[in-house]
């Protein structure tokens, strides 16, 4: 890849580990459960938990199965940011660009480490938003975005904590 053109694809880090972390506790649990408590293995599969940590596994490779089938990719050329897709596509174009506003995202009151980059667009009301902890990368993508940015840039400035 030249300097011009970067692409980022999604990242499935925290999908994985989650199956990982649910199929190990799923089987300490048996284990545990098995051995020292039922001293059979008959008896503990009417267990509620373990229905309970099969469909959450079930459930987290579903949503790997969907991640991977929606292909989610960031491409960024020139003048041009592409956010790919399986199912759409939408490139923005710099000179439809309003403003780009970099900041931390809040989640209930609470201020996570997580970069998030609003980019306001002259046709369209809502902004277009990107996580960059979602892509692999996440910090060239971050710098890669704000290089594009260029005089588009807006950083918001930092709240100051009132002293008590």
């Amino acid at each position: 890849m030249n300097e011009t053109h970067n692409t980022f694809k999604y990242n499935y880090r925290f999908l994985y580990q989650s199956i990982a972390v649910y199929a190990t506790t799923l089987a300490a649990y048996i284990f545990a459960r098995g051995f020292m408590i039922e001293k059979e293995f008959t008896q503990i599969f009417r267990d509620p938990v373990i229905y309970l940590l099969c469909a959450i596994i079930i459930a987290s490779v579903v949503a790997v199965i969907y991640n991977a089938a929606m292909r989610r990719r960031i491409d960024i050329e020139g003048n041009h940011l592409h956010l790919r897709g399986a199912l759409r596509e939408m490139t923005i174009a710099k000179e439809n660009v309003r403003s780009v506003r970099v900041g931390i995202e809040r989640q209930r009151g609470f201020i996570s480490n997580t970069r998030i980059i609003k980019i306001f667009l002259k046709n369209r009301r809502r902004p277009a938003l990107i996580r960059t902890y979602n892509f692999e990368r996440s910090q060239e993508l971050y710098s890669g975005i704000k290089k594009w940015a260029g005089d588009l840039l807006a950083e918001r400035p930092r709240r100051r904590r009132r002293s008590a």
